[in-house]
Order: structure tokens, then sequence, then C-alpha cells
């Protein structure tokens, strides 16, 4: 394990890409946690990391990653930068004897996501991937539901997650969505659309709950701003629509469905039908009852609602469908300008998780080889849509 921080007795860390991803999921939390050092930051674009600079009072900016590594004395990294870098960025950094938290996904490719885990094993240093929601309470109560019974067996997980910002950007892009996402839109090596956005959060998230791995896929995807409005520039190379129907190793059917043209109104929240909304919620059957959960948006500190009905002695059935309840959460972002905490936010207990991790040498919550089995997810349902079949998903590679 590396000397932390000779001075502070803190973990040394730079920010790598100071994007949206950046600003809301790690900045923040990388400045309010008692055992980091933020050192530095490094964005190829000089205006966006001097102003995520003076936000978090960062005394080091730098343009150049080996720049930064050559002359910044470091314990960690986290990478939020497009995902057709975080190979070579984390792999060099992993070099370096550093600690790597990277954005989801961990990769464009399982090769390359075989390549880093090798990198940290090889290095003995912590990588780990941002799905932080793992580390939302509400979704972690979820996880206690299942495995204290209260569902019974789970034979069934439904997902809807869309917005509608792609039919007409101008007009229904939330304020600063549109400048820090396009990218996503048009790269073509990107990795990939919608579904390499939203997939890996919840086939994470569904692998947690139920135990077991997806065995088998089959999917349908569109480009609805390409294809069906005739915008071949805007619309790019990749889905902005996709469904994908798996079948777990346990037997258990998932169905998942996202995209950003076009939208459903939430059933508990009731969002989805403003300018620039997101309605996020999803369903899980069991033998023994059935769960709801309804999200805002991503970047909301609120904590999901969830209601849910359960045959077993803890909530009888004459009760009928009842609220779990959760704990309200603060309403600030953290920081030098707004220091008031939020120890509820999914993207803080993510780095307080990593920081610990390091500290304590131990494996993180969320470890690399979770980040591969959800990009080989990825890559079976492109394979399952540019094939027309079923795909069988190989679990032998770790």
């Amino acid at each position: 394990m590396a000397k932390i921080g000779s001075m502070t007795n803190k973990i040394r860390t730079a920010m790598v890409g100071c994007g949206g991803a950046a600003w809301v999921g790690h900045l923040p939390w990388l400045w309010e946690n008692p055992h980091i050092d933020l050192a530095a930051v490094c964005d190829p674009n000089s205006e966006r990391g001097t102003k995520a600079a003076e936000r978090w009072n960062v005394p080091h900016v730098y343009q150049e990653f080996d720049k930064l590594l050559g002359e910044q004395p470091l314990d960690a990294v986290v990478i939020a930068t497009p995902p057709q870098t975080h190979h070579d960025l984390a792999v060099t950094a992993l070099q370096k004897g550093l600690h790597v938290l990277v954005e989801k996904p961990l990769a464009v490719s399982t090769d390359q996501c075989d390549s880093m885990i090798a990198a940290a094993g090889k290095a003995e240093k912590i990588l780990t991937v941002s799905h932080e929601k793992r580390f939302n309470p509400g979704f972690e109560k979820v996880h206690q539901i299942i495995h204290e019974g209260l569902l019974g067996d789970v034979f069934y997980l439904a997902v809807h997650w869309s917005a509608a910002v792609r039919l007409d950007p101008d007009s229904l892009s939330p304020p600063d969505y549109r400048s820090s996402y396009e990218w996503r839109w048009t790269d073509p090596e990107s990795g990939g659309g919608i579904v390499f956005d939203h997939l890996p959060h919840y086939l994470d998230l569904w692998r947690w709950w139920t135990g077991s791995e997806m065995a088998t896929v089959c999917a349908e995807l569109l480009n609805v701003r390409k294809d069906w409005i005739g915008d071949a520039k805007l619309g790019g190379p990749h889905e902005d629509f996709g469904t994908a129907l798996m079948k777990f190793e346990n037997g258990c059917i998932g169905m998942f469905e996202t995209g950003n043209a076009g939208r459903g109104l939430s059933p508990i929240q009731m969002v989805g039908s403003g300018i620039g909304e997101w309605s996020e919620y999803g369903m899980i059957y069991g033998t023994r009852g059935h769960l709801i959960f309804d999200l805002l948006p991503w970047d909301s500190p609120e904590m999901p609602r969830i209601m849910m009905y359960s045959l077993e002695d803890k909530a009888p059935n004459y009760r009928g469908w009842f609220q779990v309840e959760m704990a309200d959460p603060w309403r600030g972002a953290g920081g030098p300008l707004a220091p008031k905490s939020n120890s509820h936010y999914h993207f803080k207990r993510q780095m307080d998780d990593f920081a610990s991790a390091i500290l304590d040498n131990r494996n993180p919550q969320v470890t690399a080889s979770d980040g591969r089995e959800t990009v080989a997810a990825v890559e079976a349902v492109y394979e399952s849509f540019q094939t027309g079949k079923k795909i069988t998903l190989n679990h032998a590679a770790k």
C-alpha cells in the first residue's frame, strides 16, 4: 500500500475530467471527505479545469495527464472522462502505484476491463468503478427486503428509465445538460449510446439483489433522432432507445427499457412530464410480494420512494400496499461555497467507501470485476441486436 500523504496524512487525490459527472458525483465528495486531500484537477479544457479548481479550492490545475502524474505526489486518482479513455488513463495510473476510481462504464470492452484488472492486480492497488446506485440507501433497503424474504423468491425485475430530450434538444434540454452530454450522442468512439450509459447501473443492482449472473439476453435498439427524425449529425452513430430482455442463472427474468427520445410518467413521484425531466422507476415481483421504486433524476439527493405489498407477517395482507420509510436528505451540494453535507447521498457514500478501502487495505464494495460484468452484458446486448439472436454470456473470465 502506498504511503499516504506524507505531509497531511490524507489520501492525495487528483480529479481527472471535470465535466458534469465530476461536478455532481465526485468533486464535492472528494473535497468533503476528511481522509482525502483534493490535490489537483486535470482536464484538457483549461477553462473547465480552472473553473473546477476555483469552485473546490484545488491548488493545482493540469491539462496533461502525464504532466500531472510526473509533478504531483499522488496516492489516488478519480477518472471521469469519456469511456474510451478509461483504459489507458487507469492503467497508467495503476502502473504509477495509484489507487483508481473510474466513472462508469469501467471501459468500452471486456478486453480492456481484463487489462485494467490485471494491471491493478500486478500493482496491488484498488481499481473500482462508479456504480453509485449500490450506495443509495433506498436500494440498500430493497436489498434488505429481498434478503429478509419479504418478497419470497424474486422472479421478475423491470426498469423504465427515460427522458424526451432527443426529440427536441433545443427546447427539452435542461441547463448545462446538452453541453456536458452531447459528446455521448455524436462521438463514434464512446462505446455506445443510452443503453451503454444506463444498463450497467441496473444490471449491477440486479446482480447484487439476486446474487445471480445474467445468463442470456435478447435486445432491440433504435436511433430515433437519426433514423426517425432524420438528423444524421446530432443523431450520431448510437442508439437513443433500447430494450433488453434477460434471463438470470437462477431463472429470474429482467426487463430493461431506456431512452432519451420518449418518457413515461412515474407511478409514485409523478415526474417525467416537464422539460428536462427523467422518469426512472422499476418493479420487482416475488412469490410472496411485489415492490415498486420511483426515483428523481440522478443528481437529486432525494431518496427513492418505495411501495411494497407482502404476504409475510411483517406486512399482513389487509394492509395492502404500503410505503417503505426512508430518511430525508440534506439539500446542499457541499463544498467551499455551500458546506452543508448530505450523509445519505449515494456519491458521497461511494467516495467514503473508496477512501476507507484504501486506508483499511480492503476490497471496495464495488469491484472492478463487477464493472467487467456490466460491460460484458452491454456487449451481449449489442451482439443480440446486430445478429438478431439471443446471446448466452460466458462468465468464465473474471
